[in-house]
């Protein structure tokens, strides 16, 4: 049975990009081999904590964007390790691109984001390589991986991104 491993980043942690507690607990993660690494894929669910009363969605808020690009550079594993429950990838990657703006339909029961695709998959084609080199020391197979590729890029592409 698949574990789901939910990560809540504190407001002070997010205003001060304090990492210390998060490194000290998956910083390892790029390092396991093998089944110990394989047990590890698609369980990391990121959470915010603090900003329930900011009308702005979670990736508008310019302190979350600042602490998710750092934390991206120091630990630029996400799209190996991150699940996208309660929309934790999709959100976390939104983070990452300058341009992004919430809308929300009239009736529609969350919010959508507006953005430039063409950043995103900057990112992204950097990130799977990382994926692919980890997928590889996993023993993980090519089809797995290309099924995980291509449901990142529906988060994105097939209306998958919403809150």
């Amino acid at each position: 049975m698949k574990q789901i491993i939910l990560h809540t980043f504190t407001q002070s942690e997010v205003e001060t990009l304090d990492f210390t507690r998060f490194e000290a607990l998956y910083g390892h993660w790029p390092q396991l081999w093998g089944m110990e690494l394989r047990e590890k894929f698609d369980s990391l669910v990121f959470l915010i904590d603090g900003y329930d009363k900011y009308p702005d969605e979670i990736y508008c808020i310019p302190a979350i964007r600042r602490f998710y690009q750092e934390l991206h550079k120091r630990w630029p594993w996400w799209s190996f390790f991150l699940s996208n429950e309660a929309g934790s990838m999709a959100v976390a990657y939104l983070c990452l691109i300058d341009g992004v703006e919430s809308y929300k339909r009239e009736g529609a029961p969350s919010c959508a984001a507006s953005f430039d695709p063409q950043p995103l998959l900057q990112i992204l084609r950097h990130d799977f390589s990382r994926m692919n080199y980890l997928w590889s020391i996993a023993g993980m197979s090519d089809a797995a991986n290309d099924k995980r590729s291509d449901e990142i890029l529906q988060l994105f592409t097939g209306g998958g991104c919403h809150e």
